[in-house]
């Protein structure tokens, strides 16, 4: 059996992902066959199970990459996490170009941004940094903020995609790092009071 790390498993695995991705574009997920996606991959099932035991596996998988793509954005550039205007630029490039893969994902999983391992790995994240800055100690605090802080930014990115991505990323992402920054003071005049 080949190892994981060889280039015809990891070619075998990306016609496979890329076939489910397809055919998710069509059809919900838990109506995909094996028979249909090997044939949309051009292989047999025999070769589909060398490497998979159900199309779901598949799912997680791809799952999984995005996982790491946004464990990604968050560590580029070495900085803080803190940074999150930053962060934001880096996920929303990041959803740019895998633009098409996320749509398919969020038609798959609507809630891919809102619950989950997504979330939760953001949340984490946001929360170590708050701790390691000293600026926020306690506990409920540190989960409100986190969650608030998290929360909006993914809504923001969900519901674009809620919205067949009409409208500029750009824009969601300027309103995304403006919250994030200045909160709503950052879209009110100086002079009220909030």
């Amino acid at each position: 059996m080949a190892e994981k790390g060889d280039l015809r498993v990891i070619k075998t695995r990306r016609i496979i992902k890329d076939a489910l991705i397809e055919l998710m574009s069509h059809k919900e997920v838990s109506a995909i066959t094996i028979t249909e996606l090997s044939e949309k991959a051009m292989i047999n099932r025999k070769t589909f199970y060398r490497h998979y035991r159900a199309v779901s596996d598949v799912v997680t998988e791809l799952e999984n990459e995005i996982l790491s793509d946004f464990a990604e954005a968050l560590k580029s550039g070495n900085r803080s996490c803190l940074d999150i205007v930053a962060v934001v630029g880096d996920i929303s490039a990041l959803i740019e170009r895998r633009r098409d893969f996320f749509a398919k994902m969020m038609k798959l999983n609507p809630d891919l941004f809102n619950a989950g391992r997504i979330k939760a790995m953001l949340r984490r994240a946001v929360e170590v940094s708050l701790k390691s800055s000293g600026g926020i100690t306690d506990a409920p605090t540190l989960s409100a903020v986190s969650e608030f802080a998290v929360s909006g930014v993914l809504g923001l990115y969900s519901e674009w995609f809620d919205n067949g991505c009409r409208g500029s990323l750009d824009f969601v992402t300027d309103v995304a790092r403006r919250m994030m920054a200045d909160g709503v003071r950052g879209f009110v005049r100086a002079e009220v009071n909030v």
